[in-house]
């Protein structure tokens, strides 16, 4: 007996295939979704490092901006010091309390104040000052290991005239993104570089 109009219902004894996916095509299109899914996971990492890398190179580059018009603003040298505590590097603001700039020994003794010590990982995971090994200098001369280059103490100083020390300072994540914080020393202007490690150009972001 025909359904009323003519047609017959789909599957059943009346032939035709029946609604939805089978169990195969269910099972392979999973495969494919997890496969999708695995080649995009390292690219996704990759992306995640960069992204970190490059907000810990802001943040730093932050705080020597910071400190340039804190020394302005407030008639006294304020610097970013640089310490090697192990194989690890920190930082930590500083402010000249008597006048004659930044000296370890007045930091030691109290008379430079400092604000708490920081280690860049503590903040943006899996990034740390540090620099890859066979770097070329961004100026294109030749590469160094040391990461932070402002002078033999390792302070950037920011006096209330807006110059400051000349160096840098570099950034580095696990998976091998590079950026350099540069402090010009005439006019206290900071810069971002980050390296491409494919053309091996320093290019300013």
């Amino acid at each position: 007996m025909s359904s009323p109009g003519g047609s017959r219902p789909v599957g059943g004894p009346w032939g035709g295939s029946p609604a939805g996916a089978s169990l195969i095509e269910i099972t392979v299109a999973m495969g494919i979704t997890s496969l999708c899914a695995l080649m995009s996971a390292p690219v996704l990492a990759g992306a995640a490092d960069a992204g970190r890398a490059r907000e810990a190179a802001q943040y730093l580059a932050a705080e020597c901006r910071s400190a340039r018009m804190e020394a302005v603003a407030r008639n006294a040298a304020s610097s970013l010091v640089f310490d090697l505590a192990g194989s690890r590097w920190r930082f930590r603001r500083c402010l000249d309390g008597n006048g004659n700039g930044m000296r370890r020994a007045e930091i030691s003794s109290g008379r430079d104040t400092c604000r708490g010590s920081l280690e860049v990982s503590e903040q943006f995971s899996g990034v740390r000052i540090g620099v890859l090994g066979g770097l070329p200098d961004p100026d294109g001369g030749p590469g160094a290991t040391d990461p932070v280059r402002f002078g033999s103490s390792d302070i950037a100083t920011f006096t209330p005239l807006g110059t400051a020390t000349s160096g840098t300072v570099y950034l580095r994540s696990d998976a091998g993104a590079q950026y350099a914080i540069r402090v010009a020393g005439t006019t206290g202007r900071v810069r971002i570089l980050r390296f491409d490690v494919f053309s091996r150009v320093w290019t300013e972001v």
